[in-house]
């Protein structure tokens, strides 16, 4: 009976770890020293228009040591500034690429996830993933 158990919960482990892989259709991990720029183009292929670019930059430029970190990002010729925590939900910010006035639920967006930093180095590890239903974009990663 236990062997049941066991495989049944193999089965599911292995499931929702490839149906976690599918979450999103870009990611990609930046490592960055204080001020050092990422850049991510997104371009759009709009019918009989061509394609646009776009680019989504961003840097940090203040870690306090509480484990705060100031993020500053500009998209579309808009800058904005977040403050960052370790903590679960405030490690993230998630900003709408497309502005095409879809249905908000199924836009693309990217999420920028503050995950490490390390203290000896002051280098930042900020994780990109950008979710695309609807397969509008496409993503270059600088």
């Amino acid at each position: 009976m236990s062997k049941i158990f066991f495989f049944l919960f193999l089965f599911i482990v292995i499931n929702l770890s490839a149906a976690k892989q599918k979450m999103w259709d870009f990611q990609y991990s930046f490592n960055l020293k204080k001020d050092k720029i990422a850049t991510v183009f997104i371009d759009k292929d709009s019918a009989g228009k061509g394609k646009s670019r776009y680019v989504l930059s961003f840097r940090w430029t203040l870690y306090d040591g509480s484990k705060n970190l100031i993020l500053l990002t500009k998209y579309m010729g808009y800058p904005n500034q977040y403050i960052l925590s370790m903590k679960r939900s405030l490690d993230r910010v998630k900003v709408r690429l497309l502005q095409d006035g879809g249905d908000y639920r199924e836009a693309a967006y990217a999420l920028i996830v503050f995950s490490n930093f390390e203290l000896k180095k002051r280098v930042a590890t900020l994780d990109v993933y950008i979710k695309d239903e609807t397969k509008k974009v496409q993503v270059v990663f600088k």
